[in-house]
């Protein structure tokens, strides 16, 4: 497989663009350029990373016949994504969508199905599933090492004021829906379908540029019998911190756990009585989007099965529409409910 064949056009060239482009230089992917509806924006990164080619033309990137892959970093609401899925159809490319797809469930559906309809391949950039650290949690969670696991904790907390940032944070949905999928997508990539979710969030009113919650747990229970709850809280002043990216796993079972963030990791197993520091390579930014990305274009050459595809990623909004059904309602949220006859 020659990786410089799937041509790469990005379609957003905001902030996180400048994460999706350095990986792609450091794995040598071919990126055959950017466009934005920002003059200035395509004037900047052009200069700062040597496009190819940069535009306000998005249609006509994503029609360029080196363009292989779209990849969506535009900003993650219906009315910017739907044109570059429709153009994506259109043109027969493939799509890859930095997270969340969108923050509503109804949205991300919508979206799912332009490219089912098409039969285009859409992967969600759901970065934390390949971040090395967290790749390396899994050989002891999947054989067995901590026996049978039944409870996940996931921690994020720091103090992060984005008042004055045009966009980020003016939805009524934020912390949960923007940061939080990060970990919702690890637990459903972990520990499979969830079943139900109760949810509590609110936000703290000294920051007053940000609309959505700024602090919400979620506590959620799997199919399998596992229970997970994941804490997001972007208002805490206090002085331990756990930001985005070295938040806190624990992974818990019956005969061990597994503690640790994206840069250390600790396994303690009871069968045999052993404490284990597993080695690895890499951290979340960037490495995480190049092992994203990578992974989709093996599987693509391949013709097989990928992970974090757009039909399965709807179970991770489902839980995000599931997290504020629940607070505002103030009741246990079931898949079933949001998912209907998408389960």
């Amino acid at each position: 497989m020659a990786y410089e064949q799937w041509g790469i056009g990005i379609v957003g060239l905001g902030g996180i663009a400048n994460v999706h482009l350095q990986a792609y230089r450091n794995a040598g992917l071919k990126v055959v350029g950017g466009a934005d509806i920002a003059p200035q924006r395509v004037e900047t990164m052009q200069a700062k990373w040597n496009l190819p080619l940069a535009t306000t033309d998005v249609e006509s990137l994503i029609a360029h016949p080196e363009v292989k892959i779209v990849d969506v970093t535009a900003p993650h609401f219906l009315h910017v994504r739907e044109p570059i899925f429709r153009w994506a159809a259109q043109y027969s490319k493939a799509l890859f969508v930095q997270k969340p797809l969108e923050q509503y469930y109804a949205n991300a559906l919508k979206l799912v199905r332009i490219a089912e309809e098409a039969g285009i391949p859409l992967m969600v950039n759901q970065n934390s599933v390949f971040v090395p650290g967290f790749q390396a949690m899994e050989p002891y969670l999947r054989q067995g090492a901590i026996g049978t696991p039944y409870y996940c904790q996931i921690e994020n907390r720091n103090w992060f004021d984005v008042s004055d940032h045009p966009f980020y944070g003016k939805q009524e949905r934020w912390v949960l829906s923007d940061m939080g999928v990060h970990h919702l997508a690890l637990v459903v990539h972990w520990f499979g379908s969830w079943r139900s979710a109760y949810a509590i969030m609110g936000r703290d009113p000294s920051q007053k540029g940000i609309v959505g919650d700024t602090w919400n747990v979620m506590n959620i229970r799997l199919e399998n019998g596992v229970q997970a709850c994941v804490i997001n809280n972007w208002c805490y002043r206090g002085h331990l911190p756990r930001p985005h990216s070295v938040e806190e796993v624990v992974i818990q079972g019956d005969k061990g756990a597994i503690t640790g963030t994206s840069e250390e990791i600790v396994v303690v197993t009871t069968d045999p009585p052993a404490e284990v520091r597993p080695r690895f390579t890499g951290k979340w930014f960037p490495d995480a989007f190049m092992h994203a990305i990578l992974h989709y274009i093996r599987a693509l050459d391949a013709g097989e099965p990928y992970l974090c595809s757009g039909r399965h990623n709807l179970q991770v909004v489902a839980l995000i529409e599931a997290g504020y059904r629940s607070a505002q309602e103030g009741r246990e949220v079931t898949r079933a409910e949001i998912m209907r006859d998408e389960v």
